[in-house]
């Protein structure tokens, strides 16, 4: 197994980590997405995933402002309490959509025409739409996991033609565990709603 075989694969271990606890609310999670950023990091860019690499910076300062936004929103000083589960409204979803699809727009037309990605356009959508649906996340925003659904589902094409396939297998996981996390996230405002 070559060195960058491995570094997969630790990627895609403390993404799974980090998923699983992110789906369950727990705050720990932060930690395991700054290391599975960090590993990422260096896949992405030895496989021409520019935008994609980009992101996993900034999912390193996401996550650290992730973990500071639910430890100090927590309901109470315990160990067990979590930040509440939001929900936007509609005029904030389309402001955040729109801005969004004209960021990605611009940021395709800069990959396409100053660099060698094969997928610019599709490279910068999800790229894009992965640092708004990562704030969404960190302020347990619910929609946040519909979001990582579309998103992932994009990345395993992404990911396989790039023949980076344990990240293209996590993809699909994550794709997975995005109706979970919707479905836990939703019981969880709901339960907070009725107390």
């Amino acid at each position: 197994m070559t060195t960058a075989e491995i570094l997969q694969y630790t990627g895609v271990v403390f993404w799974i980590i980090y998923l699983v606890l992110a789906v369950q609310e727990n705050i720990w999670c932060w930690l395991f997405g700054i290391m599975a950023s960090a590993v990422t990091v260096f896949n992405f860019f030895e496989s021409k995933i520019y935008s994609e690499a980009f992101v996993n910076i900034y999912y390193i300062g996401a996550a650290i402002y992730g973990w500071n936004y639910w430890l100090k929103n927590r309901k109470n000083d315990t160990a067990q309490s979590k930040a509440p589960v939001q929900i936007w409204s509609l005029k904030a979803h389309l402001i955040g959509y729109i801005s969004t699809a004209i960021f990605a727009l611009l940021l395709g037309f800069i990959l396409d025409k100053y660099t060698d990605s094969p997928r610019p356009y599709l490279d910068a959508a999800t790229a894009s739409f992965s640092f708004l649906t990562t704030f969404m996340e960190a302020h347990k925003v619910l929609t946040t996991w519909v979001n990582w659904f579309i998103i992932n589902c994009f990345l395993v094409y992404l990911q396989i033609n790039r023949h980076l396939y344990p990240y293209a297998g996590l993809s699909a996981f994550f794709a997975i565990m995005s109706v979970r996390g919707f479905y836990n996230w939703r019981k969880s405002y709901y339960l907070l709603e009725k107390s």
